[in-house]
């Protein structure tokens, strides 16, 4: 583990003396430079836990005796050292200072190395620093002063200090006199006593004649210092503002403007007074720099957000007026404009709506103004800022009458879009285009991406939009082809050219691509319109593969994008009134695959392109484009290219990698076409054992594929892909196993029969068989808790990654609704099937109640519908209901944890609302119909295979973090003994809890992930169960150590730490003992402040005091929660570790036991011997034993006598007894000799004992 920077002082101290010691030239100076950001990380990390002084074997107060040796030693050097070792002693602590108040500003009261209570030597570094003052010329005076400021948290309280400072003000030398501005500004921030002196003293200087334009600039800079509290910050700031407005110097004028905000900007009641005094600085009469600075000043004032601008305010009007005067640079107008987004969006509710399209339309101008100017970053944010206004609007205009909101969003995407077509011809126009413009292109379709992500209703919009723009792009390419051609030498262009428009208008042609793609994800449109859409589609990618100058590969992806609108377009029938009578429920949809798992022709032409591209022997571009068809669920293109790129590649590891893919790529075109044989599509097809089995041995060929990936790895390499594939292979093999169960009896059916007449043959022989039936619930019962424990993996999955995109997220968050959603009709179906045999739940192998089971899985998938379709979650409860007594039906209520703005999502969340309702119909069926519960099984049985059928119709693609295949942030625990010692085993007594010192440590993390890290938690869990033995202690760590997910616990634990984090669970001393079927066991919680390093610090007691002997392993887990209060789930590194219970006593002595008791002890006060404090007889005696009144010395030797056991326990328990002893004692004497009168006392005690009366081990009351 990294060292912490308290470890690391001894190693530093001696590096800096023999640096500062050191005769070679430089050699002082770069000790001491070094030395510099070593104090800086100190002081970040300056509070040390208990566990730090264990784990490095740290002497208490070892730390700050070090300290105080380097501040010494770096005091004596600016005392001796030349001019260049002050300078650089001055210039290290200033930068320390400088840290300082950023993490002041950001809420952290520590002050790090530099505070009062860590430095013991403040005194001797002060009188240092004093003596160069006293000593010194001009230049080490000020430099000592600057000092005096970098350590005012230790000089503020000194008086002669104090008066250094003060007196230097007036000093006729501008460096010293700089510097004591300096010093002085400083210390009021930490002394508001001095503060006051110094606001006097500070408004008579800068009024003064006599005060130099140097000093005058400084003086008001120091003017932001004065700040706490708002008493003294009042007073200076309108002490400031008669300075600025008497003040005819424009720079005093500027220093003053940002002195006086950065007051204002701490106190809110001083944020109107600041922003008149800005806004008058904002008019033409005030020079241009004023002008800049007061827009700056404002931007910084609404940075902090602590102040609400009234929409039609006078500061917006002039914001407005700075930006419509032409003879403003741009720089102004951009300030302006920046302020203008601050203050408008938050204030637009309190528009009327008739008032609103003025305001846009001042926008728009402003917008088309800033548009050009020359800087790209300009250019862009003002299409931000106009996007911004545009998403706020949206929301205000949804119910808005009149149709403003249509005006509005046809403006603002005409705006747009062509702006984005007029930026397209300038670069594919330019045979040598300016990739700014490219950029500013890529920009604005990003920002139309984002507003079409947040209002579904503009997809269809946008989406004929681009494509006009996408047709007019290839109309341009079909013109330079043309002009290539031409024998003309006017029209004539080079074939440099052409490669130059051709990668241009490629690239574009992806970016287009992307916004179709999302605008694909949100389209939710009726079958007719899904048609034109459809067909709209199809003439694009033939107007697109008409032009010749476009690369194959665009041909491919335009191919692939037409395949992705055909695979995720599902048309749903509309559900009719009478749910009952509706039993075939089918999603139809464009497909471009063939029933009978031949290629179709769309396949054909697609797979030639792909061999045009191998041909070329282009692989990485092949694996790039087998990658986008695996994320656009196109599975048989990406099972041809990664099937071909196998035999390419040398290493193992990407050997094992292309395989997955392939196997993966050909396990999901099987589901594919077996959703399409279930279809019934293709009159004639049946479903048989032969297509499902097809379907488990790609799953299971997949497994054992991984399996033997996880031996070609090391650690958490490629953690998520052979994560999510072992999940994957598990749904669907789940999957497959419930309609085996269903169709094991098909084999000797008639092969024409239609799917219905399937389904009901199916059915019927199960429910006419009270055997079959029992059989077939017993599965079903598993393969519920089955998808169950897939839910709770997903959702491991999906915290288990931090730096997972926004999109895969979803993927992975649907993915675990359709386990819930498979886990719930399971469920339900069993429940309501298994009323044709009165039976419970629990005969059929679940673990829980039958009430428990049911109540757990609609518990589950509300949670994960929320508020994304309040009808079916209402209807979910009344499920709830019907199962549950009145008294216990409360619900908590959930979080939206599903977004339906996916179309997997969607799609999923139509079927839950299907399911839903015809588990309604049954339950009415059984309430109300008595002679109708013979149908229930066949009906539940019925239901379940057409959700299962719907199911598999949906289609399936991989996140995009599935090619991302860098390591995830993982966590590393090191669990040592009390003293901090890493031991083989660690060891405990018998009926004693295990005192533990842990360090937890965090990889694969980048510093600016760090910084979002607040908390880390860990769980400790070990139960009787785990007993191992020294033969197979290596085995199961070499076994645990990659597969961390794998693990049986590891799902239960993330669980128990996710409840204990939210605050669900019970918090009493952080532990909990549990009993089930009897075994005990025992959770820990601990709780980790992480450092700059990853690295927390813990101790704790884990209460194994039930355990009989032997060694038993502990299984943990951790956590960490962000700065928005997210919970994120930590890859375990290090998995097992081990610990032994040994015997605590000799054999035949009794266990000895730590118990709280509590005793008297007869102080006999009239001794004559205790007349002072040495004397030792006859001080007391036991309450209730037969001893007479004792000295110190024969009490001792009778508890020798008395405590048995040679183990170390006992030996250092005497040790302690006697220290004990002797501090009664003391105490005895002490009070004697003050004449108390108090002869009797009670003493509790921490006792370890194995007979009565209680030996103390730990601590007296006197």
């Amino acid at each position: 583990m990294e060292k912490t920077p308290s470890a690391c002082a001894m190693q530093w101290n001696i590096e800096l003396e023999k640096g500062l010691r050191s005769k070679k030239p430089g050699k002082s100076i770069e000790a001491i430079l070094d030395i510099g950001p070593r104090l800086e990380w100190w002081s970040r990390e300056s509070n040390l836990h208990a566990a730090e002084y264990k784990i490095f074997g740290l002497i208490p107060g070892e730390d700050k005796l070090f300290a105080n040796a380097i501040l010494l030693r770096l005091a004596d050097a600016f005392m001796s050292g030349d001019k260049h070792m002050k300078i650089c002693i001055v210039k290290i602590f200033l930068s320390e200072l400088k840290q300082r108040r950023q993490l002041r500003s950001q809420g952290r009261k520590d002050e790090g190395i530099l505070s009062k209570d860590k430095v013991d030597s403040y005194r001797e570094l002060l009188t240092r620093i004093k003596i160069v003052f006293d000593s010194g010329n001009v230049e080490e005076r000020a430099l000592a002063l600057v000092l005096f400021g970098c350590w005012a948290h230790i000089a503020k309280d000194s008086a002669d200090v104090r008066y250094l400072i003060l007196s230097s003000l007036w000093s006729m030398h501008i460096l010293e006199a700089k510097a004591s501005l300096f010093a002085a500004g400083c210390f009021s921030e930490l002394a508001d006593d001095f503060a006051y002196v110094f606001l006097e003293m500070l408004g008579g200087l800068l009024v003064s004649s006599e005060t130099s334009r140097a000093i005058r600039l400084a003086g008001g800079r120091a003017f932001a210092k004065m700040w706490c509290p708002i008493s003294l910050a009042d007073i200076a700031h309108k002490t400031g503002v008669k300075l600025i407005l008497e003040s005819s110097e424009e720079e005093f004028s500027l220093v003053m403007l940002v002195s006086l905000s950065k007051i204002a900007s701490k106190w809110t009641p001083l944020i109107p007074r600041q922003v008149e005094l800005l806004s008058s600085f904002m008019t033409k009469d005030r020079g241009l720099s004023l002008q800049v600075m007061a827009l700056k000043c404002l931007r910084f004032i609404l940075t902090k957000g602590m102040y609400h601008f009234p929409a039609n305010s006078n500061v917006t009007l002039k914001l407005f007026g700075v930006i419509n005067q032409l003879d403003f640079s741009p720089a102004l107008h951009f300030d302006a404009l920046r302020a203008l987004c601050k203050i408008l969006p938050p204030n637009l509710d309190s528009i009327p709506c008739t008032e609103i399209l003025t305001i846009f339309s001042k926008f728009l101008q402003i917008v088309e103004f800033k548009l050009q100017s020359p800087v790209i970053s300009e250019r862009v944010f003002a299409i931000h800022v106009l996007a911004c206004i545009f998403d706020k609007l949206l929301g205000i205009l949804k119910d808005a009458a009149g149709g403003i909101g249509s005006i509005v969003s046809s403006r603002m995407l005409t705006f747009t879009l062509d702006r984005i077509s007029q930026r397209i011809k300038l670069v594919v126009d330019n045979p040598h285009p300016d990739k700014g413009t490219e950029q500013e292109v890529k920009s604005l379709l990003f920002i139309l991406v984002d507003l079409v992500e947040r209002h579904q209703n503009l997809s269809g919009i946008v989406l004929d939009k681009i494509c006009i723009v996408i047709e007019h792009l290839v109309g341009m390419l079909n013109e330079i082809t043309s002009m290539t051609n031409s024998v003309s030498e006017d029209h004539h262009i080079t074939e440099l050219d052409k490669e130059n428009h051709t990668s241009t208008a490629s690239r574009v042609l992806i970016y287009l691509s992307q916004i179709l793609i999302t605008c694909f994800e949100k389209l939710d449109v009726s079958t007719g319109g899904a048609t034109q859409v459809f067909n709209r589609m199809e003439h694009l990618v033939g107007h697109v593969h008409q032009c010749s100058l476009l690369p194959v590969y665009i041909h491919l992806i335009y191919d692939l994008l037409l395949h992705f609108h055909a695979a995720y377009q599902c048309m749903w029938l509309e559900i009719g009134e009478d749910l009952g009578s509706n039993r075939n429920f089918r999603p139809s949809r464009y497909s471009s695959l063939s029933h009978d798992g031949s290629l179709s022709q769309h396949e054909i032409l697609i797979i030639d392109r792909v061999k045009q591209i191998l041909v070329k022997k282009d692989y990485w571009l092949s694996y790039k484009l087998a990658k986008y068809a695996a994320c656009n669920g196109a599975w048989l293109v990406a099972a041809y290219i990664f099937g071909e790129l196998i035999p390419m590649v040398q290493s193992d590891i990407c050997c094992f990698w292309l395989k997955s893919l392939s196997h993966l790529s050909e396990l999901e075109r099987k589901v594919q076409l077996f959703g399409l044989t279930l279809s019934g599509n293709a009159a004639g097809e049946i479903m048989t054992a032969d297509h499902i089995e097809n379907v488990i041995g790609a799953a299971n060929k997949l497994c054992s594929l991984e399996e033997a990936f996880d031996a070609s790895v090391s650690g958490l390499a490629f953690s998520f892909q052979r994560w999510f594939i072992t999940l994957r292979s598990k749904v669907v093999g789940t999957v497959a196993d419930v309609l085996k169960l269903l169709s094991m009896n098909l084999l000797s059916q008639d092969a024409t029969r239609s799917t219905e007449q399937i389904e009901a043959r199916i059915l019927v022989h199960h429910s006419n068989s009270s055997k079959g039936l029992s059989s077939l619930l017993q599965l079903l019962a598993h393969a519920s808790s089955q998808f169950m424990r897939l839910v709770k993996e997903f959702d491991l999955l999906a915290t288990s990654f931090i730096v997972m995109d926004r999109k895969s997220m979803k993927i992975v968050s649907d993915l675990g609704l359709s386990c819930s959603l498979l886990a719930f009709s399971t469920g339900l179906t069993l429940r309501f099937a298994s009323f044709h045999g009165k039976q419970n739940c629990s005969t059929y192998g679940l673990e829980t109640t039958d009430e428990q089971f049911h109540t757990q899985l609609v518990h589950d998938l509300l949670r994960r519908l929320g508020l994304t379709d309040l009808e079916t979650s209402k209807n979910l409860r009344h499920l709830l209901d019907f199962h549950r007594s009145s008294r216990s039906c409360s619900m908590q209520e959930f979080r939206n944890e599903v977004s339906t703005t996916c179309v997997e999502a969607r799609d999923v969340a139509k079927l839950c609302k299907y399911s839903i309702q015809r588990f309604l119909s049954l339950q009415a069926i059984h309430v109300h119909e008595n002679n109708g519960i013979s149908r229930i099984p066949r009906d539940a049985l019925q239901l379940l295979f057409n959700i299962i059928f719907s199911w598999i119709q949906i289609p399936f693609r991989t996140p995009k973090h599935f090619f991302q295949l860098r390591p995830p942030i993982s966590a590393e625990l090191f669990i040592t003994n009390e003293d901090g010692k890493r031991i083989d085993d660690i060891s405990v007594l018998s009926g004693f809890q295990l005192p533990l010192t842990l360090c937890i440590q965090l990889r694969n993390i980048l510093p600016d992930q760090l910084s979002q890290v607040s908390k880390l938690y860990c769980i400790l869990h070990s139960r009787i169960s785990f007993q191992v033995f020294s033969a197979n202690k290596d085995k199961k760590v070499s076994e645990s150590s990659c597969q961390a997910w794998k693990s049986d616990h590891m799902v239960g634990l993330n669980d128990k730490l996710l409840h204990f984090t939210t605050g669900t669970t019970e918090r009493d001393g952080l532990h909990a003992m549990e009993n089930a079927g009897g075994t005990s066991a025992v959770d820990k919680f601990v709780c980790f402040d992480p450092n700059e390093k990853g690295q927390g610090f813990a101790t704790c007691l884990l209460d194994v005091s039930a355990f009989p002997v032997g060694s038993y392993q502990i299984k943990w887990h951790s956590c960490c929660i962000d700065n928005n209060g997210a919970y994120w789930s930590l890859m375990p590194l290090n998995t097992n570790q081990f610990f032994t219970v040994q015997e605590s006593s000799n054999s035949g002595q009794s266990v000895w036991l730590l118990t709280a008791t509590a005793w008297w002890m007869v102080v006999d006060k009239t001794c004559a011997c205790a007349s002072n404090m040495k004397k030792t007889e006859n001080i007391f005696s036991l309450h209730g034993q037969p001893l007479g009144s004792q000295s110190w010395e024969l009490h001792f030797q009778w508890i020798l006598g008395n405590t048995k056991g040679n183990f170390r326990a006992a030996q250092a328990f005497k040790i302690i007894y006697a220290k004990c002893v002797h501090s009664i004692w003391k105490g005895r004497n002490l009070r004697d000799n003050n004449g108390v009168n108090s002869v009797r006392r009670r003493f509790t005690f921490v006792t370890v004992t194995n007979s009565a009366p209680a030996l103390s081990s730990v601590k007296t009351l006197l």
